[in-house]
């Protein structure tokens, strides 16, 4: 079951989405365009400029529970997809850049849903648990 609707997560449409669930992102995203160019297509620098800096600050505020259980939503929808490199953005890109600090990977499995709980269980494989 998708989140969104059952519109399948497909890597190419990974920016255009970013911009679609996230209207509070839209200045960073239109800051990103600029100073990396319209045509720019690599949605891995773009989840790492935008998204993981957002999700940081919703982790370590933690007084916004309905941006952050978005965020956690759409990681689902992400680890749901058929689309491999959709799910790989979602471990490589996103989930393993919260296993560098303790206090942001603890909140951050608690806000986990099942299939991105399987997915971040993957990086475990070549990871440490972070101690700091």
């Amino acid at each position: 079951m998708f989140l969104n609707g059952g519109i399948e997560m497909r890597y190419e449409d990974l920016q255009r989405i970013l911009g679609d669930r996230f209207p509070q992102l839209l200045p960073h995203i239109s800051h990103y365009f600029d100073t990396y160019g319209c045509d720019f297509s690599e949605p891995y620098i773009l989840y790492n400029e935008v998204l993981n800096p957002y999700v940081k600050k919703l982790l370590r505020e933690g007084n916004d529970n309905e941006s952050l259980r978005d965020v956690f939503e759409f990681y689902e929808e992400l680890a749901q997809s058929d689309d491999e490199e959709v799910r790989n953005l979602l471990q490589v890109e996103l989930l393993e850049v919260l296993w560098a600090e303790k206090a942001l990977f603890t909140k951050a499995c608690s806000q986990m849903l099942p299939e991105t709980k399987k997915i971040n269980e993957n990086i475990r494989e070549y990871l440490l648990f972070p101690s700091k």
